[in-house]
């Protein structure tokens, strides 16, 4: 430390050159360490229709929505950053306005996500991604029993927004791209208020992609990743609406995965699900739902996006007709065998609830 101050102190020309050297090896240094990034702001146009996933949704969902987007992502090139996906990936911030084309009843969502989207496959113009993102909209029109009573998608104002995008992204030059994506959208409030039936509604999109920064890809190796099956314990925990307010929903699985490539999966298991918001005809016991589960599973470095599908071996009697379910968890591993995550459940198309996801691997 006394050499540094020494060697900033003196006057010289020379040692001023040494000096510049100095601090610009160490930010050099630096910069290594954390990568150089890529920067771009996208705006998206994008338009697309409603799924009427049960018959009362059928005459809500004759309108094509339209929507906006401006999407502002960064990408870290580091050696720290690929170990963390085994890929280059974007992490960003979206801001997107879409219009449901019926504004008396369905009115409009504007929606602040977060998103990440790693990179699947790249040459010299073309890039193939994954888009996905997690967040808030507000929305414009929700149930009222005497104002809307119509609006049986969305009861609270304030509700998540869930999306899945394939992306293609052709490169024009070092600072223009236009991309191509179709977004599967899903947005309800995870069961918080009802009616929460939810919207459904895919959408193609076309975009200008403006880099801000913009540098060429170094090359890293890939990590290999053990053929061995991995068992881990999860956790769910959430709360729902019962008549005493809110409630525990509370579930466990023990389940195992098997990698069978770079970025794939598979795996089985069994979820217990206790929750205590149903109402029973007896015993709090009625409520206990054991589920064995297959499940899929995207590997990306330390993320895990697994989709499974549930059969309930018990369940309450006026607890939904379905007999499967699907649980969507996004986790990512904090520590080498500790992970943390969020997980969707649904029946179908109809979303049920939004929980916190707590795992162990072995």
């Amino acid at each position: 430390m006394r050499f540094v101050k020494k060697l900033l102190a003196f006057k010289s020309p020379f040692n001023l050159l040494k000096k510049f050297v100095f601090i610009f090896t160490s930010f050099n240094l630096v910069a290594n360490a954390l990568g150089q990034e890529v920067e771009k702001l996208s705006l998206e146009s994008s338009y697309g229709f409603i799924i009427p996933h049960s018959q009362a949704l059928k005459p809500l969902s004759q309108s094509n929505p339209l929507g906006f987007s401006l999407h502002y992502q960064k990408l870290n090139q580091s050696q720290k950053s690929w170990d963390a996906c085994n890929c280059f990936h974007y992490l960003g911030l979206q801001f997107s306005y879409h219009d449901f084309g019926n504004p008396p009843v369905l009115g409009h969502a504007l929606s602040l996500t977060g998103t990440f989207e790693p990179i699947l496959w790249k040459n010299e113009r073309w890039t193939f991604s994954l888009l996905s993102g997690l967040g808030f909209s507000y929305l414009s029109k929700v149930y009222d029993e005497d104002n809307n009573p119509d609006n049986i998608f969305f009861s609270a104002p304030v509700s998540f927004l869930l999306f899945l995008s394939p992306k293609w992204e052709y490169i024009i030059s070092d600072k223009i791209a236009l991309n191509l994506s179709f977004a599967y959208n899903h947005i309800s409030n995870g069961g918080q208020s009802q009616p929460n039936k939810g919207m459904n509604y895919p959408m193609l999109g076309l975009g200008l992609v403006h880099f801000m920064k913009n540098y060429p890809f170094p090359f890293y190796e890939k990590k290999m990743i053990p053929k061995s099956s991995n068992f881990y314990l999860e956790t769910g925990l959430s709360t729902r609406e019962g008549e005493e307010g809110r409630i525990p929903n509370l579930s466990l699985v023990m389940a195992f995965k098997k990698p069978i490539s770079g970025i794939n999966g598979i795996g089985g298991g069994l979820e217990i699900n206790k929750d205590y918001s149903l109402e029973v005809e007896n015993k709090r016991w009625e409520a206990l739902m054991p589920a064995p589960f297959i499940s899929h599973h995207f590997l990306f470095g330390k993320f895990d996006f697994s989709q499974r599908m549930a059969f309930y071996t018990n369940k309450p009697n006026n607890y939904h007709d379905f007999r499967f379910y699907q649980r969507y968890v996004l986790n990512y591993f904090l520590f080498q065998n500790f992970s943390i995550g969020i997980g969707l459940k649904a029946h179908g198309h109809v979303a049920e609830h939004l929980d916190l996801r707590l795992g162990w691997s072995f």
